[in-house]
């Protein structure tokens, strides 16, 4: 019984030493990782928050990455309120490869909203829109309750920027609306009353507004029509043109 202990204990060794010799070492026991709390998904974002307008509660939800990639955004943070919700928040750099809750604060409107350009989000400028909202924990691109510069006001017409290829941005006064004579229909000839236009376009009330407009080519023909107050007259052809902005769905 004595001789067999003996045995044991030096085939202990033995073993022992043949590991220590090949580098190796006695197996540690398994230590338990700490459960990492993993916070569940809210329900999912609405598209927009345009209808939630006024709301002074922060609101939670949810974005999946595939709903991230969709839609279109205007402003920097804080974005108007039509804005695609989670598109915005992967500008924000709150939504990437994996589903996200991010949590939204809504804001007065602003007099104008900013394009930027982040995480792969390109977004885009605008004039005045009556509602915002930025994301808890982004940083703002346009500090809340700092008002960008005004736009300049619009010119009479559009004649003199024949040929930009830029988006034109400006401000159209009460007065503006109702100077100048306007030719076409959601297509205008470039010698139009911008602000006159605008009106008919539905874009600015009578109280005047910011517009945002392109130049784009002449037309063989323009048809008028009679909107908002404003009557727009036919046309032949033109050699310029100019449309505005209006569908920020």
């Amino acid at each position: 019984m004595k001789r067999h202990s003996i045995i044991n204990f030096a085939t202990v060794a033995m073993s022992g030493a043949l590991l220590a010799a090949c580098g190796g070492t006695a197996p540690d026991e398994p230590v338990e990782e700490p459960a990492v709390e993993v916070e569940p998904l809210a329900d999912a974002c609405p598209d927009r928050v345009q209808d939630m307008r006024g709301s002074t509660d922060a609101f939670t939800c949810s974005c999946s990455t595939e709903t991230a990639e969709a839609g279109t955004v205007w402003g920097a943070g804080p974005y108007s309120d039509d804005s695609a919700v989670c598109r915005a928040a992967m500008h924000a750099g709150l939504v990437g490869d994996e589903p996200a809750n991010v949590t939204i604060n809504f804001m007065d409107g602003r007099d104008s909203y900013t394009a930027s350009e982040a995480n792969g989000v390109e977004t885009r400028q605008w004039g005045s829109w009556g509602g915002s909202f930025a994301f808890e924990g982004a940083e703002l691109g346009e500090p809340e309750g700092e008002e960008t510069a005004a736009l300049e006001a619009c010119p009479g017409n559009a004649r003199q920027l024949r040929g930009t290829e830029e988006a034109v941005q400006c401000s159209c006064t009460a007065q503006a609306t109702e100077d100048g004579t306007v030719w076409g229909s959601g297509t205008y000839t470039d010698d139009s009353g911008v602000c006159r236009a605008a009106l008919h376009a539905g874009i600015v009330t009578g109280d005047g507004g910011d517009v945002t407009f392109t130049i784009v080519d002449g037309q063989e023909s323009y048809s008028g029509s009679e909107a908002n107050g404003v009557e727009s007259r036919d046309y032949g052809a033109w050699s310029g043109s100019f449309e505005f902005e209006d569908d920020k769905g």
